[in-house]
């Protein structure tokens, strides 16, 4: 039988996953802004890699942000907002980080600033391409049927062309924002059955809206997409809440 051998102290591998958990750390608060991180020998010792993993970890951290570093004053965690929390990396990290609750909040206000008026700039700026491309995103929805697995990608395909088709490089960049978004989404739905598949006419309305160069009536069909959306995650988040407290219930019950 061939076993699996865990990452060398100097492998790729041994990077990503010290910056994922300094990262979960930071983003949980356990390190807070300001605060200074241990030294490099240190870290080593406490994640069993080697130093050069650390610096690369640490590279990465401050690539997205998270840190920084100064001649004889040490690494820091940096202010709140130099974070570059449109970095999906560090995105998927906060997801898993963060209370579902917070994230949800936090990434459903940016989608209703950000996606009402995607939708509208596309209306009038899009192409008969990107149209058609939006379109075949929502026909692979309605293909999926209720296999919410299958109806993930072309979800995502269908909000991420609607950004594309702006041809804002901002706007467009926004969209590893929109697949966290969704990712969270689709985990949540596992206690709504049936979910994505009822936010199917939404999309299509959408769509109709784009496909007829209407700005307004595309930007208040995103809108009530979104209320679908929160509605559909709160509902989600009470069904996966009140499941945790009956198995915490169960457990209780077994310890007695």
């Amino acid at each position: 039988m061939t076993v699996a051998k865990s990452p060398s102290k100097d492998s790729p591998q041994s990077s990503a996953q010290v910056a994922r958990e300094v990262a979960r750390m930071i983003l949980t608060g356990v390190w807070r802004e300001g605060t200074t991180l241990p030294r490099e020998i240190e870290l080593a010792s406490r994640f069993d890699v080697s130093r050069a993993s650390i610096r690369e970890a640490l590279s990465l951290l401050k690539a997205k942000g998270l840190i920084a570093s100064k001649q004889k004053a040490g690494t820091h965690v940096r202010a709140r907002f130099d974070w570059n929390m449109l970095d999906e990396e560090l995105l998927n990290w906060t997801l898993s980080a963060l209370p579902a609750q917070e994230f949800a909040k936090q990434i459903l206000e940016v989608r209703r600033i950000v996606e009402p008026e995607a939708c509208a700039i596309c209306a009038v700026r899009g192409t008969d391409e990107d149209f058609a491309r939006i379109e075949r995103a929502y026909r692979g929805m309605d293909a999926a049927g209720m296999d919410r697995v299958a109806y993930a990608e072309p979800d995502l395909q269908f909000h991420r062309g609607i950004l594309i088709a702006t041809g804002n490089d901002f706007l467009i960049a926004f969209g590893a924002t929109v697949a966290a978004a969704l990712r969270m989404s689709f985990d949540l739905s596992s206690t709504n059955p049936g979910a994505p598949r009822k936010s199917l006419p939404y999309h299509r309305a959408v769509l109709d809206e784009i496909w007829a160069r209407n700005p307004d009536g595309a930007r208040q069909a995103m809108h009530k997409l979104m209320d679908l959306t929160e509605g559909n995650i709160i509902t989600a988040m009470a069904r996966q809440k009140k499941k945790d407290a009956e198995d915490e219930n169960v457990r209780t019950r077994r310890t007695r």
